[in-house]
């Protein structure tokens, strides 16, 4: 299921570098107390814990103050938010008429209008999708004994073994079963000028709990099963997906 959320403030919206964290927290707000301890605290689980959630960003281009290193986004802004489990959305649903006001941040916000985007997927066993947020795939391990991280591109074999194993584990936790298949994931963008056009390097969080997350945007062909491409749809493409990355369109 999946939702287009528009609100509007008396002021403009502004957020710094890394606001993503604010849109994280704002949605876990709008949930009921018994839902949000649930997704923050149990989540659903196989091999991992999983909020199943995903969140573009503001759909609306910000204008971007290079002294304040703040984005200023006027007094309107929408963004999707989507997930496989029904009952979260139904519950982000009665939280978004139940209350008045909403705190993105410092920024106060009034919903305007909430759409139900769905999608027909029929038996298509391929698709065209665009990443409206990067896509993440990454290797932690254990170097001078500091953590070091690993991030990949659509072009390492690595990217489609964990963007699979991601999604086994995704699976898992939600149906309770084994998802033996894989999907293929094929770049529609040439390897000579994927950096310089569609590699993202962001913010996440702020001050010393800031870090930079890599991942890529761009366009892609998916293969699989039609259910499993709906899943995908529903929870995000590769990891980090409660925290605004690999959102699909």
């Amino acid at each position: 299921m999946r939702l287009k959320l528009e609100f509007v403030s008396p002021k403009s919206v502004i957020l710094p570098q890394g606001y993503t964290k604010y849109m994280q927290a704002m949605i876990y707000n709008i949930f009921s107390k018994k839902v949000r301890e649930f997704v923050h605290e149990t989540g659903f689980r196989s091999a991992k814990k999983f909020s199943l959630f995903c969140f573009s960003w503001i759909l609306e281009e910000g204008r971007y103050i290079k002294k304040m290193k703040v984005f200023d986004f006027s007094n309107k802004i929408s963004f999707y938010i989507s997930s496989p489990a029904k009952v979260l959305m139904e519950d982000i649903l009665n939280g978004l008429f139940k209350n008045e006001q909403f705190r993105l941040g410092e920024n106060e916000l009034y919903v305007s209008s909430v759409v139900s985007v769905e999608k027909n997927f029929g038996n298509l066993d391929s698709v065209e999708v665009s990443a409206l947020t990067p896509i993440e795939v990454h290797r932690t391990y254990v170097e001078n004994g500091r953590n070091k991280t690993i991030y990949f591109s659509p072009f390492d074999k690595e990217f489609s073994e964990l963007v699979n194993m991601n999604l086994k584990n995704k699976w898992g936790a939600f149906y309770k079963q084994e998802l033996d298949e894989n999907i293929e994931i094929i770049p529609l963008f040439d390897k000579e000028t994927a950096e310089r056009k569609y590699k993202k390097v962001v913010y996440y969080g702020f001050g010393n709990k800031r870090y930079i997350v890599e991942g890529w945007k761009g366009n892609y062909l998916l293969k699989g099963d039609p259910e499993v491409l709906r899943f995908i749809y529903d929870a995000g493409l590769g990891s980090k997906n409660s925290q605004g990355f690999g959102f699909i369109e």
